[in-house]
């Protein structure tokens, strides 16, 4: 489109505008209402400026999304901490910095630096530790979302050129000029007037629309460090190894989108994740851990519904997988793993535990009321914490921690359920709240959720009310913690393969270009 065409149509766009404000004015000059029409129009006028020097102050810009994904490690977590840091150092961008190509390179290439400093402490230089597949990655899918980002925020992004921007920019210095030569020729006619309303223009209102057009560019230009920063932290996790298809059809399996939101959008999937989701999310694997005859197979028979799992049996070298459907929940694989011993977990017992830990996506420990040790819970917990924090790739699932047996505590004879164990004066009620407060401070921070219940058959309590919504308020970070074992084991299958295959297609390439040569000569 040339520039005179996008001048006709912004001619033609304004022109009802124009008229419509003169036709106004007119009717309120004949009418007399002229004077009345300036009160609430002055007043609005003053509460606009008011609002706009208020919301423009620094600080209080609605920046872009900053809520991570729930499959984000803790390393992850303080990496976008320094990306928010650096994006909020920016107190103003001048149009011209945005013109500018070298600028963006070398606001990527300090981000580079900083966050290759978070993964890889001393690293000389930012993309020693990665592949140049891998960079290509990153800079497709954060060029991919940047274009969609501008093209969905900034009107007429599409028809206009960079060479259209820098005339438009003129336009705007000629305007400032033009307007400094009407106040010139104001003041020689009327001095006072003019000095007085020169003043009001361009201290209060000229003032506020300078940061209006400033926070804008500083939103774009945050959103700009804000998504190459989200992708370097994906690259630098290695999770950008299996490529932008299938990084994509794997956040997509678990509906975690694949690029940061605005706060001010609904948290429907991005347009980037929304062409490869097919179907609803996989499965989640919940592992059900926990000592012999702590009461776990009566809680998976509890969850199921069903009698399928065998109770009071002696530790097995496996446990028993079953497929179930939470109420309004997603599908879950549920891991009836082998019971370890109440002295600790022996290698054998570990090895099964650990196995399942990896697998697992949520965790449900089980553990009886009636044991006041603990130990060997608390041994599984550190061992598996340390396993995790060995692999900083990785996440260790959520840990539910269901207290069953509760029917035995004292008093034994009274079992009248439903109980307030939480703020309720009976004895059961009481003695509930103490044992949970027991195994809290046991466990510590290595648990998210202590849930009371009883599993005995045709008594069930604490099932349907506690651990089933506990279990769905986990879905998120089970969801993360899927996604990262998912990026793992893709990242590492195949290598082999691949190197042949490259091998393979490359020597065909090389020998077609030596056929070619030898064709020329």
């Amino acid at each position: 489109m040339t520039r005179f065409r996008l001048l006709v149509i912004v001619v033609f766009f304004c022109a009802p505008w124009v008229f419509l404000i003169g036709a106004g004015g007119y009717f309120l000059w004949v009418q007399g209402w002229m004077v009345w029409a300036w009160v609430p129009m002055f007043a609005s006028l003053a509460l606009a400026y008011y609002l706009g020097w208020r919301w423009t102050r620094r600080g209080q810009w609605p920046y872009p999304g900053t809520e991570v994904p729930p499959y984000w490690t803790a390393r992850d977590q303080q990496a976008w901490q320094k990306v928010i840091e650096k994006a909020q150092a920016f107190e103003q961008i001048r149009v011209e910095q945005l013109e500018n190509p070298q600028h963006y390179s070398e606001v990527a290439l300090d981000l580079a630096k900083t966050l290759a400093e978070v993964y890889h402490p001393g690293l000389a230089q930012p993309f020693d530790r990665v592949t140049l597949p891998e960079i290509l990655t990153c800079i497709e899918l954060a060029a991919a979302d940047l274009n969609e980002r501008v093209q969905k925020y900034v009107p007429g992004s599409h028809l206009w050129r960079l060479g259209d921007l820098q005339h438009a920019r003129r336009a705007v210095d000629y305007y400032k000029t033009g307007q400094n030569l009407y106040w010139a020729g104001a003041a020689l006619v009327d001095p006072v007037q003019t000095a007085l309303r020169f003043i009001a223009a361009r201290s209060i209102l000229g003032g506020l629309m300078d940061r209006l057009q400033n926070n804008i560019i500083l939103w774009f230009h945050t959103a700009f460090i804000q998504q190459l920063g989200w992708y370097l932290i994906e690259l630098y996790s290695g999770r950008l190894r299996v490529g932008v298809k299938r990084y994509r059809e794997l956040l997509a399996a678990q509906a975690i989108p694949s690029a940061p939101e605005n706060p001010q959008e609904s948290k429907a999937t991005p347009a980037s994740t929304t062409a490869v989701a097919s179907g609803p999310p996989l499965a989640l694997t919940l592992a059900v851990l926990g000592a012999v005859k702590a009461g776990k197979s009566s809680l998976v028979n509890a969850l199921l519904g069903r009698s399928v799992a065998a109770v009071d049996r002696r530790p097995v070298a496996a446990g028993h997988r079953y497929n179930t459907m939470l109420p309004g929940g997603p599908a879950l694989s549920l891991w009836d793993t082998s019971g370890y011993g109440q002295d600790g977990p022996d290698d054998a017992a570990f090895t099964a535990a650990t196995t399942a830990a990896q697998e697992a996506d949520l965790i449900i420990l089980v553990t009886s009321a009636t044991n006041p040790g603990r130990q060997a819970d608390v041994a599984l917990l550190e061992r598996l914490g340390q396993w995790f924090a060995d692999k900083p790739h990785l996440k260790m699932p959520p840990v539910i921690v269901a207290v069953t047996h509760i029917d035995l505590l004292s008093p034994k004879s009274e079992w009248q359920p439903p109980y307030d164990w939480r703020s309720g004066t009976r004895p059961k009620e009481q003695t509930i709240r103490a044992c949970v407060e027991v195994v809290r401070e046991q466990l510590g921070a290595r648990v998210t959720t202590i849930v009371p219940m009883c599993t005995r058959e045709g008594e069930q309590y604490g099932i349907s009310e506690e651990l089933i919504p506990a279990i769905v308020s986990q879905l998120d970070q089970a969801r993360g913690t899927a996604i990262l074992k998912a990026f793992a084991t893709e990242a590492t299958a195949g290598q082999y393969q691949k190197i042949a295959a490259q091998l393979r297609e490359g020597g065909k390439q090389f020998l077609n270009i030596l056929g070619e040569a030898i064709r020329r000569k």
